[in-house]
């Protein structure tokens, strides 16, 4: 198997004998949310985000934002008790796909990535959303194609081990691309071709060590990374020190940037930016320090992610220059206040 179009021949084949068996996610996008209403990005942000920066003080929930295109973030959920994870946007700004949390499935008081994630379409033009997924799924990661005809996404229907799925753009023939019960895939990103993704894989199925991975290559999916040194587990994370997270692909494809865990010593962990050739190679450091660091998202813009700012104790938006290093911030939130990992509005990752 060579590129994911030809996984998708093979799901297309094994269409109805999806539908028959369930896999098939089954909520239309049109349906109006009872408790939730959205805005949509100001003309001039490029950025999505999520971050409890909409309340008077630090440690509420997060909701989604948009920013760089002035002082001021806009707003663009409103969803009680609801925390915002992360959005992956579609080929125009007011269509997304939206991780959210709704309920504290585990138990630990907290509203975060260990618990039941869902995934939903959300049109924040029109205030409509629905499922991409059926109930009781629970989604680590998303990634919309660069045609917008479907996602990549990494899921687990009964909260086991995630593994790499792809759905069509309407929410329909929801299939398995790799199948392991006792591996972890998380934070999948296709390329800019839609020829192979890459993504996060942690053996075992607790927190471990996490490399970095390319499905499919040349003959089969195969390592990039294999980390730093192994050390303690990050509280309240599937990862160890040493684990190597949040692949995504330059541009033009010939790179991957990632965030490597150096340290569990300070909130979220310390975490250096590298990038590596997306055919093997040594990783080359971009940003590096005691701080924690976010996912990054490349686009012909830069590489964007969250960092701690060990000045005001807030959290930046920043973007740098892989090649020369050159950093600027697009969004600072003040002290106390956190984010999740920024992703480029469609239009901005070419």
């Amino acid at each position: 198997m060579n590129s994911i179009f030809a996984s998708r021949a093979l799901i297309l084949v094994s269409l109805a004998a999806a539908v028959s068996s369930g896999c098939t996610a089954g909520i239309p996008a049109t349906t109006t949310p009872t408790f939730v209403s959205t805005s949509v990005p100001a003309a001039a942000d490029t950025v999505f985000v999520a971050s409890d920066a909409w309340a008077p003080v630090p440690g509420g929930v997060f909701e989604l934002f948009s920013v760089g295109g002035a002082s001021q973030a806009t707003r663009l959920t409103f969803c009680l008790g609801c925390q915002a994870l992360s959005a992956a946007p579609s080929l125009d700004r007011t269509r997304i796909a939206l991780r959210r949390v709704v309920a504290d499935t585990n138990g630990d008081d907290r509203l975060n990535d260990l618990d039941q994630v869902s995934l939903l379409l959300v049109d924040l033009a029109r205030q409509v959303e629905g499922s991409f997924l059926p109930g009781g799924w629970s989604n680590s990661s998303v990634d919309w194609a660069s045609d917008g005809s479907f996602l990549i996404h990494t899921s687990s229907p009964t909260g086991g081990p995630d593994d790499l799925y792809q759905i069509d753009a309407n929410a329909q023939n929801n299939q398995p691309l790799l199948s392991t019960p006792t591996v972890r895939e998380r934070g999948a990103r296709l390329d800019p071709a839609i020829t192979k993704v890459v993504y996060e894989r942690i053996e075992g199925v607790g927190a471990g060590k996490s490399e970095i991975w390319v499905f499919p290559s040349n003959p089969t999916q195969g390592r990039l990374t294999v980390g730093g040194v192994t050390g303690e587990a990050l509280a309240g994370t599937l990862y160890l020190v040493g684990s190597d997270a949040g692949p995504d692909y330059s541009p033009d494809g010939a790179n991957v940037v990632f965030r490597r865990l150096t340290s569990n010593a300070v909130a979220g962990g310390a975490w250096d930016i590298l990038t590596v050739p997306a055919s093997g190679g040594v990783p080359r450091l971009i940003v590096s320090g005691p701080q924690f660091r976010s996912n990054p998202d490349w686009s012909k813009e830069g590489v964007v992610f969250a960092e701690s700012n060990l000045a005001t104790g807030g959290t930046d938006i920043v973007v740098i220059d892989p090649l020369s290093g050159a950093r600027r911030v697009l969004q600072s939130f003040g002290r106390g206040f956190t984010s999740g990992a920024p992703r480029w509005i469609a239009g901005i990752a070419g």
